[in-house]
This record gives C-alpha cells, structure tokens and sequence, in this order.
C-alpha cells in the first residue's frame, strides 16, 4: 500500500510554527560590563574607554564587592583582575562559577605580562571557567576587540540554548508526531516519541537512521517528502493532509505541515504530522448525513410532486365526469327537441306547399272572393307570407343543423364514448374546439382607457394548417389542451387594444430518414403552436407556469391547473413535449409536440 494518497494541498494554510520561529537574527550586544580591579588608574582607564566605545559599565575593587554588586546586576561581561588583597582573581572566579546567577557569564583575566609567561597560571584560570586572558598594561584596542568576541560568542551559545530548549520542548511535549529532515538527502536526522507511537514503530530508530543510510520504510519515506517539497515553488511553510499506514498496517489520516528553519547555520525541514482520523471521519460521518439529507430531500420533493399530481389527477378526472355527465344531459335534452323541429320540418314544408296549391286553387276557381276573404288577405299581407315561408322554413332548418353541430361538437370535445387511443383528424378536434369557443372569440368588449372609450373588437383566429396525417391519441385527453391553452390566449388578449389575434399552426416532421431511397420520409411527429400577441409574461412567471395551482389570475378566476393537466397529458399520456417562449410586451406561443403513432412511442 501506498505511504501517500489523496494529497491535498492547502495555501496558504495556517501556520502552527509561529510561536517557534527557529531563526538566528544578527547580532546586537547588550553591552553591560563589570570591571573588577584593586587599582583606580586602571578602573578608570578602562571604564571610560568602553563607555566611550558603546558599553554600560559597572566597577568593583575586589572580589567581595563584585559578588554583593552581584546580587543586583546581571552584567553580560566580567573583566577580572588576577592580583587583588584578601581575594584574588582566582578565588572570585570560583566563587562566580560556583553561582548559578552567574556561572555563564564570560570571565576575562587581566594579569601582568610576567604572570601571563607562566603556563601554571594560564591553565588554572581556563580550568576554573575564564574565557580569555588579556595582559598588562592594557592595549584598549586588543581589549575591545577580545570583548567583542565573547559578547558575540556568548550571544550565538544563548541562542544555540534557546533553540535547543525550543526544540526539546516540541519534540517532548508535542501532542503531535515531530521530524527533522534534512532538505538536501531527505533523511529524518531526529524525530520524537509521539513519531514512534502515531506509526506504531518498535523504536526510534526504525523512523530514523543514524548512519546517514536512506530509510526505505512503506508507511513513511522522507525522499517522497522531499520530492513532494521540490515540487512547490513556496518557501518557508506549507501543509497537506494524507493518509498513511503504520508499521502494523493501520491506517490514519495525517496534516503534515513543514516549515524551513535553520539550526547551527543548517537548513533544515521541522516536519509536524497531526493525526485527523476522528476529524476525517466526522467530516466523512457528516458528508454522509448530507447526502442522505440529500436524499430525503429529494425523495420528500418527488413525493410532494407525484401528490400534486395525483390531486391534480384527480380534480381533473371529477372535473370531466361531471362535465361528461353536464354534457350528456344537455346533449340528451337538446337533441329531443331539436330532432322533433328538425324532424317536422319537411312535413311542415310538405303542409304549407299542399296548402297554397289550396289557395291557389281557391283564386283560380273563385277570382272574385267576398269582402272578408278580401280583407283578411290584405291584413296577413297572403302574398308576402307566400314569399317568405320558405326562406322562415330554410331558416328554421340552418338553426336546427347549427344546435346539432353544436350537440356533436360538445360531444366529440368530451369523447364521452371514447376513452381509448384511436386515429382522429387533428384539425377537426381543434376546429371543435374553436367552435365551443365562438362566444369568447367573437364577442366585442368596452373598457376605458386613459379615460378613453375603447372598444375591443373581436378576436381574429389565423389558422395556417399544414397537411397532418391521422394522428393515434387521446383525442379527449388532448381536445382538453387545446382548450385549456386557447382559453388561457383569450384571457391574455382581454386587454389588448386591436388587433387581437390568435394563431394556429401546424406541422408535421419527418425526424426518420427512409431506409431506401424509394421510400418516402416519414412522418413520426407533428408540432401545434398556438400564439397571442398579448402582454407575455416575465421569466419568473414563465418557470412556474406548470406548476399544480400556480395561476396569475385573480381569485376564483383560475384554479392554476390547466396548463398543469396539460402538461401531464401531453408528456405523460402522449410521451411528447409542452414548451413555452413568452417576451413581455411580445406574446406568447405554446407549441406542442407529439407522435404520430402513440402505440408505436409506448412500445
């Protein structure tokens, strides 16, 4: 198994180094320094060439009182004298080197130039813990230059300390697994015991190797943490989350960070690895709550919309049983009545020519009638009834046709006796259709405005008919589209200033190529379109528009199921499609697609 998958890389990430910046800054000396010597001469040559030269100074002269000096001051410095009464430098420089106050502070002896030739003396004041000798008389430059030296030597030796201090404070109290690595071979030169725990190693020495060899280990290899920190081009700090496999073949998930820090003038990568196994598993934990959040949601939406549906389906299907039976009755109720006018119309023809055969008769037999007769003619005006009877009856008779075709075209519309697909004329169902709508269409309205009197004429119908073949369908199912988006036209143009005009278009296409090249192409689709050049509507309205019970109409104007029923009827039933394109202040158009041969779609 892989030691690195599914690395991830996060700039700029947090920083967890920026309480233990590692860097040497350069070097700038405190400059406090104790004088100690028995004699003023010297006490103030020195003293005022190091305050000249920069430095605080402070004077002793003799070793009891540099050490009660001492438990007020902390200077960075001492220049001691070797030859004093009572104490020498010796004995003071025990003394300062028994005191832990004191113990790290640099010692330099000052002795004449006799005491400096004999070796004994040079030796005992090195082993007691001086840093440096300088002899006498006092050459101030060689002086200055010596302190100098130690001051920074002392500064580099603090901060080495620090460091160190720094270092074993992450390396042991770190909750998290700590490498060094050196940049340049990739090897792990130090890690800490968390390392040897988080990867599940016997020991130390199985995550590092002290003789410099290359370790090969699968759960951890420092030349792929190498190559991973050649590869990008940013310095200084940078973090990655992986997943690794331990020693015993446990996996866990990591963020290791790097930052570049040096250490004895060295570069060196400070790796941190911190385990996020329970974070990743939390975020995988809630990842999938989500997607099952997800999912409910999803599930809760389709069962919301299959009941909008059904609701839908429903009022749709009580809505046309009750319109069936209306329609049934009053198809019942008219065509009795219409059937006995239209029945008595020929022999109502029939009696009126037997009865002017009488009349005429009558005046060929009697030319000269008595008064009454006379007068009864002129007032029943005999001549003029003789005339218009047959146009009353001709009349009568073109009445009686329109209330049948009237009765048939409510009953072809509701299909009250055909609830199953069959072939039908597409172009007689939405004529059918107009014909139920002629009071809507053909009616003339009033209204005001911009205080004017204007008067809307009636709605002109443009019918731009292609050739269709039968078309195998629900023809109820779709006179009720037809319907339902003519209807939705005429309300649009109710307040649109002349012209008002609805168009109808159709068409058939041929989206199958013939096989042979006889053969004619063939018709699998037609499209009916039906535009207004109303108002339209907005992009908002436009995305709801077939939404169950969604309407822009007023209160008990509109129940917003129509285009909903439509919808289902034409892509559900029919396994075609109901688009919509709508441009305020342009109209509106509806085009409808569907299958020639609807069995042939449901196979």
């Amino acid at each position: 198994m892989q030691s690195y998958q599914q690395i991830q890389l996060n700039h700029p990430s947090p920083n967890p180094w920026k309480n233990c910046d590692l860097m040497i800054q350069s070097f700038c000396p405190k400059g406090e320094i104790l004088v100690i010597d028995d004699t003023n001469a010297n006490l103030k040559l020195i003293s005022d060439f190091l305050v000249q030269s920069g430095f605080e100074v402070r004077i002793a002269k003799s070793g009891f009182q540099a050490l009660k000096l001492l438990e007020d001051v902390s200077p960075d410095l001492i220049l001691l004298d070797v030859m004093m009464p009572k104490m020498d430098g010796f004995e003071t420089c025990i003394h300062l080197k028994a005191w832990d106050k004191t113990k790290d502070i640099p010692v330099i002896f000052m002795t004449a130039m006799t005491d400096l030739a004999k070796p004994e003396n040079k030796v005992k004041g090195l082993t007691l813990g001086a840093v440096d000798y300088i002899s006498k008389p006092i050459q101030l430059d060689e002086l200055l230059a010596r302190i100098r030296i130690h001051l920074q030597l002392r500064s580099l030796t603090q901060q080495l300390q620090k460091q160190k201090d720094l270092l074993d404070s992450i390396f042991n109290e770190s909750a998290d697994a700590i490498f060094l690595v050196d940049p340049e071979t990739g090897l792990i030169t130090e890690c800490n015991q968390r390392a040897v725990e988080l990867f599940e190693a016997a020991s130390k020495d199985e995550l590092l190797n002290i003789e410099g060899q290359t370790l090969q280990k699968e759960y951890f290899s420092p030349k792929k943490l190498n190559s991973i920190w050649d590869e990008i081009e940013i310095k200084g700090f940078w973090s990655v989350e992986l997943e690794y496999i331990t020693k015993k073949g446990n996996l866990f998930w990591g963020n290791l960070a790097v930052k570049q820090i040096k250490v004895a003038d060295q570069t060196m990568n400070l790796v941190r690895v911190t385990d996020i196994t329970k974070r990743k598993q939390a975020e995988e934990e809630l990842r999938q709550s989500e997607a099952r959040e997800r999912k409910k949601s999803k599930e809760l939406e389709l069962t919301l919309k299959q009941l909008k549906n059904t609701q839908t389906q429903l009022i749709q299907s009580e809505k046309m049983s009750s319109l069936g039976r209306m329609v049934a009755g009053i198809a019942h109720e008219i065509n009795n009545p219409t059937s006995f006018i239209y029945g008595n119309l020929n022999h109502a023809k029939q009696y009126f020519r037997e009865l002017l055969s009488l009349i005429g008769l009558y005046q060929k037999i009697y030319p000269n009638p008595t008064p009454e007769i006379q007068h009864l003619t002129q007032e029943i005006d005999l001549e003029f009834v003789m005339k218009d009877w047959s146009k009353l009856m001709k009349s009568m008779q073109v009445g009686a046709e329109r209330i049948s075709e009237i009765v048939r075209s409510l009953q072809n519309f509701c299909k009250l006796n055909e609830a199953e697909i069959k072939p039908v004329d597409i172009h007689q169902e939405i004529d059918n259709t107009l014909l139920l709508l002629q009071n809507k269409l053909k009616s003339e309205r009033v209204s005001e405005v911009g205080g004017d009197r204007v008067v809307h004429s009636a709605i002109e119908v443009i019918k731009d008919y292609g050739k269709l073949p039968p078309i195998t369908c629900y023809a109820s199912q779709l006179n009720q589209v037809f319907m339902n988006l003519l209807c939705n036209a005429i309300d649009a143009l109710e307040n649109q200033l002349p012209p008002r005009t609805i168009t109808i278009t159709t068409q058939a296409i041929n989206s199958k190529q013939p096989t042979t090249n006889n053969q004619q192409p063939i018709t699998d689709k037609i499209f009916i379109r039906i535009s207004d050049n109303g108002q339209g509507m907005t992009e908002e309205v436009l995305q709801q528009i077939f939404e169950p019970f969604f309407t822009t109409k007023p209160v008990g104007n509109g129940t917003g199921l129509g285009l909903a029923i439509s919808h289902q009827i034409v892509e559900e039933k029919h396994r075609g499609q109901i688009r919509c394109v709508s441009v305020p202040g342009q109209g509106t158009e509806f085009s409808v697609e569907i299958p020639v041969n609807l069995t042939d779609s449901i196979l």
